[in-house]
């Protein structure tokens, strides 16, 4: 598994029992200072320090969640109810683990003028964090973002570094560089300790539009390195429904009335469009498409390809305390995972993408896990012909 980026590729070999996708970047001075621009692409892309990106494969790490059809975790499935596939091939399930690992996080919120009027509601989240999802032994660190990315506390578990943290958050630009967040997370959690869950929240709209990595860069590389991305949908209408109005003089005339809207009309969006978003029927040829490199695609929620691309999950709050409510379904689903590891044994040099499924041998149950993973000596460039998802010469 290789990401080609700006500079020559070096290969390393990894110990077993790792998914190997290890990104060597140049230090930046300022990680551990408050309000810091994690983001410097010329630290980034200098060609005397290039990102490395290693391929060896040992193990493939597959968090899975099982749902009941009303929605219930299922929490007492055993070894011998899984079976993993990878492109096809029916895979053996050499390690399975229900046990809590220690947690570290990055929580990434936005702070674009357009959603001021929520930022209250995510100040108020600091003991979720810390107490619902984190655990006695997990670590978080807070980062935002609009066309910047700054980190404003750093790992710990202490909930009023945190809750200071978001205290402090302050209203920027409209922009959205959301793969410039998730890919600064990945660094970030990168130096983390190996036997650590690595999870990224984004707390964000659905847009990217300041980034200058690429959306495809930062799911793929939190595919190699079996880190999962949990959503939480901002609406841009709510906050601006919230929002403080200017006081403006009216500008109707004194004894003018204004005459309201045919009844059964109303003159803002519906409920649903305030608090929905438009879901693509089939994510996973995006993800596919975007992990390989090709570019220009067009789809709607960006937010979405990240979470469903990572085994993750994507929320879109629906009330004033949706947010609040969104944080503790997040852990409840982190801590309602079973972890299970297999050696492929269809990888070749091609350079193909690898789809999993995790069948169950119950019926109607609901499971999710990642989608897969990029494995070859570079990436597909954009534009050429890629290997179909599915095909494996077996070796």
């Amino acid at each position: 598994m290789a990401v080609a980026m700006r500079g020559s590729l070096n290969r390393m070999k990894l110990r077993p029992a790792r998914l190997a996708a290890f990104a060597v970047v140049s230090a930046i001075a300022a990680l551990g200072q408050e309000d810091a621009d994690l983001f410097d692409p010329e630290t980034l892309f200098e060609s005397d320090q290039p990102a490395i990106f290693l391929e060896e494969i040992e193990e493939v790490t597959v968090p899975v969640t099982v749902r009941a059809p009303n929605g219930a975790y299922i929490h007492d499935m055993i070894k011998e109810d899984f079976t993993i596939f990878d492109n096809d091939v029916e895979q053996e399930i050499v390690g399975f683990d229900v046990s809590f690992l220690p947690i570290s996080m990055v929580i990434c919120v936005q702070t674009s003028d357009r959603v001021e009027g929520v930022l209250g509601d995510i100040r108020k989240t600091a003991y979720l964090f810390t107490e619902l999802v984190l655990g006695e032994y997990g670590e978080a660190a807070l980062m935002t973002f609009d066309s910047r990315v700054k980190l404003l506390v750093d790992f710990t578990n202490d909930t009023k570094k945190i809750d200071k943290g978001l205290k402090a958050m302050r209203i920027g630009t409209s922009a959205v560089a959301m793969a410039d967040v998730t890919y600064s997370a990945i660094r970030m959690l990168l130096k983390r300790p190996e036997n650590h869950r690595k999870i990224i929240v984004l707390i964000s709209e659905s847009q990217n539009n300041g980034s200058r990595i690429g959306l495809g860069e930062s799911l793929r590389t939190a595919q190699l390195n079996n880190m999962a991305v949990y959503a939480v949908r901002l609406s841009t209408l709510s906050a601006r429904l919230r929002r403080k109005p200017d006081v403006r003089p009216p500008n109707i005339p004194a004894g003018v009335v204004v005459r309201p809207t045919m009844p059964g009309t109303p003159n803002t969006p519906t409920a649903q469009q305030q608090s929905g978003y438009s879901v693509t029927p089939n994510m996973i040829p995006i993800i596919i498409d975007l992990v390989r490199g090709v570019k220009n695609l067009v789809f709607d929620n960006p937010l979405e390809v990240l979470a469903r691309g990572t085994g993750g999950r994507d929320f879109s709050p629906r009330t004033t305390s949706g947010v609040q409510e969104s944080i503790i379904k997040i852990g409840e689903d982190i801590r309602s995972q079973y972890r299970l590891n297999y050696r492929p044994n269809n990888l070749n040099e091609r350079g193909i993408y690898h789809r999993i499924e995790v069948r169950v041998l119950y019926q109607k149950l609901r499971v999710r896990h990642r989608v897969g993973y990029f494995h070859g000596p570079t990436a597909v460039p954009d534009g050429e012909p890629a290997e179909p998802a599915g095909e494996s010469d077996g070796s």
